[in-house]
């Protein structure tokens, strides 16, 4: 019997959190597997772009925090990078985005 994606949806929202964390984390692995090269590099851009907007809306809130980011997900926080580092990848995130949060902090430029 094929399932529409309601069902599945449905089906989804009545597991419990850890299966449900499971079936997020497949269902990741499925749609990134089935991204070309530059679907993922675009994908990556967009994290990036997405991550740095969130740390500049965010700036006061966690001033002097190292934060972990998946985009604009935040994995977690504090004021240990390596432990802040950690606990992002024990959500299941390979390469999240660490960075230290400084009110002060300029944007870099280039140019003339």
């Amino acid at each position: 019997m094929i399932s529409t994606a309601e069902d599945i949806i449905k089906n989804v929202r009545l597991l419990p959190k850890f299966e449900r964390e499971k079936f997020f984390k497949l269902f990741e692995a499925e749609k990134n597997n089935a991204l070309k090269d530059s679907d993922k590099l675009n994908l990556k851009d967009e994290k990036f772009k997405s991550a740095l907007k969130w740390i500049d809306e965010h700036r006061q809130e966690f001033d002097g925090q190292w934060v972990a980011l998946d985009g604009e997900r935040l994995l977690a926080h504090g004021t240990d990078g390596k432990k802040v580092h950690a606990q992002a990848q024990a959500k299941g995130v390979k390469t999240p985005l660490i960075h230290r949060v400084s009110v002060n902090e300029t944007m870099p430029f280039g140019g003339w």
